[in-house]
């Protein structure tokens, strides 16, 4: 896009461009997501659902929530867990689960001991 701006373009150090190297317009950053939304037969979403969605995948494959923080760039390490929790009791229950199957639990185990007299 820089060479076919020529002289017109605008250097300004961004990633996503217009054609001459300024911001996009949320207009067309919006039309061009749910144009995508469509084809990969998505339901509407906002383009910040995005962000939320990466977060909550990432932490229900088990990623540690300070790793998602670093990832979406939250300063404040009570963020992640506040606004993500959600996801949290799940992966509280299953790592409970490999826990118990660490120390082997068994039926037994789970009752307390026999009351054989």
């Amino acid at each position: 896009m820089r060479e076919k701006a020529g002289n017109a373009w605008r250097e300004q150090g961004l990633v996503f461009t217009s054609r001459m190297g300024n911001h996009i317009s949320r207009v067309r950053i919006w039309a061009t997501f749910t144009k995508l939304l469509a084809a990969a037969g998505l339901l509407d979403m906002h383009f910040h659902g995005l962000r939320h969605s990466t977060a909550t995948i990432l932490l229900s494959m088990g990623v540690s929530p300070n790793v998602v923080q670093k990832l979406l760039g939250q300063s404040d390490n009570r963020i992640t867990p506040g606004i993500y929790g959600h996801v949290l009791p799940g992966m509280q229950q299953e790592a409970m689960e490999k826990m118990d199957g660490l120390f082997g639990s068994n039926e037994q185990q789970r009752t307390g001991p026999s009351d054989k007299s």
